[in-house]
């Protein structure tokens, strides 16, 4: 029997569009670098969030709502760090969403931060207990542990909440590592035909971010007794994982100033000699850094968590690692 064209072409048409690479939606720039990775070659995620907005609060414009709604997949770190986006979620039709604050094997460290939610909801989670923290942490991590929610990758648009944690736990390279692979297993349920490309790049990416810890480690390892002041409590992550002697932030929370009794705290702790720096951020707090620092000999840099300074792709996520690493290492050397 001879097949005609118009038949040739209803038996392929089906098959083009089930191997249709999926789309995929990530919040703000260290998550969707490190999507970037996952998909190279086979497409490449959107990116809602704009290079220095703030991701703890953000008014979506209905441009990148109809983006979100056409999404096969949204892959984001979760409702602590960007409450504006569950709502958003909530008026989505999402078949497909990963919280990545919620994957099983990451770490979560509890934080103080409120990023506009209700600091009495109480978090069910294993991480809320109540054992007590050093002033900086052994690198060990003793204080952190492996959050075991899901046991598989059935994720729906329902996030886990994890009230009291600290969410800025894309600076764990620990859990990169495990995001990285996270995602390439969700993208591989989406679209089976680019299975092995995923999880090649997955695998790459692994490697790619082991060897930069082991960079950042050997870059840091000379300065880990300096002590240092942070403007905003977001680092707790990189600075447990590196062991490095934070000794607390100017403004502990996003919602509120800081405190006079902060302030008088801080001032203490420069008095004694123990502060050889003080970070601001790229957007915040250099003012108020250099007026802290000023006539005390206390070397003064801005750090980037979010890699708000940073060129969009691959390698932002390496690059703010890297970048923050190496300014903690040279302001603190040279104080």
């Amino acid at each position: 029997m001879t097949l005609t064209r118009a038949t040739v072409a209803l038996c392929i048409v089906p098959t083009f569009l089930m191997s249709e690479t999926p789309k995929a939606v990530t919040d703000f720039a260290p998550i969707h670098s490190l999507a970037t990775q996952v998909m190279e070659g086979v497409g490449a995620p959107e990116l809602l969030l704009p290079q220095g907005a703030d991701p703890h609060g953000f008014q979506m414009r209905p441009s990148q709502m109809r983006s979100l709604s056409d999404a096969d997949l949204l892959i984001w770190v979760g409702p602590a760090m960007t409450p504006w986006l569950e709502r958003a979620v909530e008026g989505a039709s999402l078949d497909h969403s990963m919280a990545l604050l919620s994957e099983a094997g990451t770490v979560l460290r509890e934080g103080g931060h409120d990023h506009g939610h209700d600091d009495s909801e109480e978090h069910e989670g294993d991480h809320t207990d109540d054992h007590g923290h050093d002033d900086h942490a052994e690198h060990d991590h003793e204080h952190e542990h492996e959050h075991e929610t899901h046991d598989d990758h059935d994720h729906d648009t329902h996030a886990v909440h994890v009230e009291g944690v600290d969410p800025h736990a894309w600076l764990s390279p620990q859990n990169a590592q495990v995001w990285i692979e996270a995602i390439a297993e969700e993208l591989s349920e989406l679209d089976p035909e680019n299975a092995g490309r995923y999880h090649e790049n997955a695998h790459k990416a692994q490697e790619n971010i082991a060897a930069l810890d082991s960079r950042i480690q050997a870059r840091l390892a000379p300065v880990q007794g300096k002590g240092f002041i942070l403007f905003h409590d977001a680092l707790g992550y990189f600075t447990d994982h590196y062991a490095l002697n934070s000794l607390g932030a100017i403004r502990e929370t996003d919602a509120a100033p800081p405190s006079a009794a902060q302030l008088a705290e801080i001032a203490d702790q420069i008095a004694q000699g123990d502060v050889s720096c003080i970070f601001s951020e790229p957007t915040q707090g250099t003012s108020l850094v250099q007026e802290l620092a000023k006539n005390e000999g206390i070397g003064t840099a801005a750090l980037d968590p979010g890699g708000a300074t940073q060129d969009i792709g691959p390698m932002l996520y390496e690059n703010l690692m890297w970048t923050m690493a190496d300014t903690i290492a040279a302001c603190l050397e040279g104080n």
